[in-house]
């Protein structure tokens, strides 16, 4: 298979577009001509043509045949005077300068004498010696000449009739320039000479520009126009009809210019042509932009075998069809994949060297293409980005040949497009995944910033975090040792993977495949590639080890993007839970702080409390122990009476202390038995001294209770009635057995000002009264709870009209059936926990 290897463009276009740069600085107006108008009789041979011309400044004069070109070069040299305008050749007039050998010119017919040697024609008109020819000094002279040129003529004694037609050229223009003109000025200098010779001419011409010297060059071939001068002077009838750069138009409008007709020119149409594509491209999505080039690029070329292939991003050897026009079935099913290098033929050769690659013939067959029919040349151009390429665009034939340089050329133009393209949708994406990635960030941050629980806000960020990196399965582990504990885990139902993470059979659970890593002693953080589609990164917060473990559909690695996303959320996780963390300590040292101050008021009160009955009782022991009095019979009796009164309330206090602590400990002893609850509500009415309480009770049946302890509730129940019914005597009773049920109630009510419904439970709060007036240490209500609970029973305030309504429920025997009915309405504020003193209570 022969290949050509092409690594930059060649020939004429591909030198500096400006001599400038390879000489010295030019010489402004070496020639400048102005309104130069040459008429013989009737007929304008010149009409009103301004020229201009640098040092150092090459300018090809171009035109049709009589459109004057050889009679502006005769104005310049003094051998035709103009009619009218001006010529000013280094400040001089055309004739004074030639005379002075300030501007030389070279003849279309070169104007050498044949039976003269090429010293004897360098020299003609211009010899050296007086009397006698100096020979050796003109042989010298023409020798530096012609080194300073870069010219070897031979033997210099030669006669030129015996020279080839390139070196007569270079003897007329060594003679030109012998004398050192600034200004030089040639008419078809390789008119009539082969590719040899005419190679000759022009290297000698740029070996002259970058001297310095200013040349006019008058030519009809528009290769050598394009590759040596800097501007275009087109004459047409006469007049100038275009100074163009060489750098900025093309041979087919210059060739207009000079014809006067439209010439639809190559290059015109292809600037057209991509200046079209470059506005499709603007206006469509980077999907699109590949087949576009590629139909444009087909319609431009006429070859109608196109494709593009691009590297897999998976795997980075390997190049994919990402586009093509005309490929039959076997072509297009042969390259999908191609590798790069060698294997893949000029695709893959394009894609290692990053250089044009062209296989002008496949026939003899190739290792990478053995079998497709149908292709017999390709070539391939590199799709170049910022780190190397990105893929290869392609041409088939099914002929042997090679494309043109200016086609390749174009292709690599077109190339650069559709890296543009790829880049732009690079950029695209990039852009996409990062602002997804903030909107991510964003969402968890938001859900870690909530109302809610910490572990409650995790599972919003993580399942937030889930969708951000389009992931399977998102989870937050603690390690304590070896041991691996899953906090918080979020997943859902992903899309069908076209590359399963796992083999067949179930998926390995994500815990299997950390746990190596919380066993491992180093946590250092970062990003870790755990298995194929799973990856994790491990984070401290507040001493606490802990892992976030993310599961992909697909196993594919993690990109950029993807680990930017999984840092910044271990952070922010990391935060959350360290604030969660001082949030609970803080809230913690508050309730430690409040539990300080009630401890301490409790403390001071029931202080106060006990000592209120020790000092009644110790004055009047030690007013009945004063040796100096008598007391009477009536006195003693109502001090002792006194000091009983006092010893009892001491004693209830003391009772309530314990109680308390047995509540709190959970250990309240009860001894249930048969008891009537009728009788034991009349004992408690009894034990509140002095106060008339209505009951009300039906037949009831027998209740399984502790006689002693339920009298103890009761008789506190009425006891708060009467100290807090606001001046109102009347306290209601009532024991109801509830029909269908096994559960007993029993109701205290009252006509005073109520409680309010939202104090209900802080009411049950050791050591809170209602009413700070009174004694008591505030433990009434929340013993009464405690004895309930070991009941299995309930106890609580109910919403009534008046008054305050307090309602105990208890069940008629530890039945399980009847454990969870407590006969209280909707509303009721019924403690439901196993908790022998829960947070709220009324004390007194």
């Amino acid at each position: 298979m022969g290949r050509r290897l092409v690594r930059s463009a060649s020939g004429p276009s591909a030198r500096a577009t400006s001599p400038v740069t390879e000489s010295a600085a030019r010489e402004p107006d070496a020639v400048h001509a102005r309104g130069v108008t040459v008429r013989y009789g009737p007929r304008i041979v010149l009409d009103d043509v301004d020229l201009d011309l640098a040092g150092g400044e090459l300018v090809a004069l171009v035109g049709e045949n009589g459109a004057g070109k050889t009679t502006l070069m005769s104005c310049l040299t003094g051998a035709v005077r103009p009619s009218s305008g001006t010529v000013s050749v280094l400040g001089r007039d055309g004739a004074t300068a030639f005379r002075e050998g300030l501007v030389a010119a070279v003849w279309q017919d070169l104007a050498l004498c044949d039976n003269l040697t090429i010293t004897g024609n360098l020299f003609l008109g211009r010899e050296l010696g007086r009397t006698f020819l100096a020979r050796n000094a003109m042989r010298q002279r023409a020798l530096a000449t012609l080194d300073v040129l870069g010219l070897d003529l031979g033997d210099l004694g030669r006669r030129v009739g015996e020279l080839s037609g390139g070196r007569r050229q270079a003897v007329a223009i060594a003679r030109a320039v012998v004398g050192n003109p600034r200004v030089l000025v040639l008419d078809e200098p390789t008119a009539a000479l082969g590719p040899t010779e005419t190679g000759l001419v022009e290297r000698l011409l740029r070996r002259l520009r970058r001297q310095g010297t200013a040349i006019l060059l008058i030519s009809h071939r528009m290769d050598q126009v394009f590759g040596l001068a800097d501007r275009v002077v087109a004459l047409r009838h006469g007049r100038v009809v275009g100074n163009v750069s060489t750098v900025a138009a093309h041979a087919d409008d210059v060739i207009a210019l000079m014809s006067g007709l439209q010439v639809d020119s190559v290059a015109r149409r292809h600037l057209q042509r991509l200046s079209s594509l470059v506005d499709q491209l603007a206006g469509v999505g980077p999907s699109a932009s590949l087949p576009l080039i590629v139909s444009s690029m087909a319609t431009a070329f006429g070859q109608p075998q196109l494709c593009v292939h691009l590297r897999d991003p998976h795997h980075t050897e390997r190049l994919r069809l990402a586009a093509s026009i005309g490929l039959s079935p076997t072509v297009l099913a042969r390259l999908q994949t191609v590798q790069v290098g060698v294997a893949g033929g000029p695709i893959g050769e394009a894609a290692e060297q990053e250089v044009p690659i062209v296989a002008d013939d496949l026939r003899p067959g190739s290792p990478a293409w053995a079998g497709v029919d149908g292709l017999d040349s390709a070539w391939s151009v590199p799709i170049l980005g910022n780190h190397g390429a990105l893929g290869v665009l392609t041409g088939l034939a099914p002929a042997r040949g090679r494309p043109r340089d200016d086609q390749l050329q174009l292709a690599s133009v077109y190339a650069n497009l559709a890296s543009a393209a790829l880049e732009r949708e690079r950029l695209l994406h990039d852009v996409t995944r990062r602002n997804a990635v903030l909107e991510s960030l964003r969402h968890m941050l938001d859900a870690l910033a909530g109302p809610e629980q910490l572990d409650q806000g995790l599972r919003g960020a993580l399942d937030r975090l889930r969708h951000g990196l389009g992931a399977a399965e998102v989870a937050l582990f603690e390690c304590a040792g070896p041991t691996l504990l899953v906090r918080v885990k979020a997943n859902g139902a992903p899309a069908p993977a076209r590359r399963p993470a796992q083999g067949p059979g179930p998926a390995r659970p994500l815990a299997d495949i950390v746990r190596a890593v919380c066993a491992a002693d180093d946590w250092i953080g970062g990003v870790r590639r755990l298995a194929p589609g799973v990856a994790a990164i491990p984070l401290v917060a507040d001493g606490a080890r802990l892992l976030l473990a993310v599961r992909w559909v697909t196993s594919g690695p993690v990109d950029a993007v993807g680990e930017d996303l999984l840092e910044n959320a271990a952070g922010s996780l990391r935060l959350a839970v360290e604030r969660e963390n001082a949030r609970g300590a803080q809230a913690d040292a508050e309730a430690s702080r409040r539990t300080g101050i009630v401890q301490r008021d409790f403390v001071q009160r029931l202080s106060h409390e006990l000592r209120t009955p020790l000092t009644a009782i110790r004055g009047y022991a030690s007013t009945l122990l004063q040796t100096d009095v008598d007391w009477d019979a009536g006195s003693q009796r109502r001090f002792l009476t006194a000091i009983a009164g006092e010893s009892a309330r001491l004693g209830r206090l003391v009772g309530d202390l314990l109680d308390s602590s047995t509540i709190e400990a959970g250990v309240l002893p009860v001894h249930p038995d048969w008891c009537d609850v009728r009788t034991v509500l009349e004992s408690a009415a009894a034990a509140v001294a002095g106060q008339a309480v209505a009951i009300e009770s039906a037949d009831v049946p027998p209740l399984w209770a502790d006689h002693d302890r339920l009298e103890q509730v009761l008789v506190n129940l009425l006891d708060n009635a009467f100290r807090h019914g606001a001046g109102r005597v009347r306290v209601t009773a009532r024991v109801e057995h509830v029909a269908g049920t096994h559960q007993m109630l029993i109701e205290v009510a009252d006509e005073g000002a109520g409680v309010p419904e939202h104090l209900w439970e802080e009411f049950f709060q050791p050591g809170t009264r209602g009413d700070t007036r009174t004694a008591g240490a505030g433990l009434g209500l929340a013993i009464c709870r405690g004895i309930m609970t070991a009941h299995a029973g309930r106890i609580g305030f109910v919403p009534v009209p008046s008054g305050t309504l307090v309602r105990v429920s208890l069940p008629l025997d530890p039945k399980p059936s009847d454990a969870g009915r407590d006969g209280l309405p909707t509303g009721a504020a019924v403690t439901r926990t196993g908790s022998a003193l829960p947070d709220g209570g009324q004390g007194g």
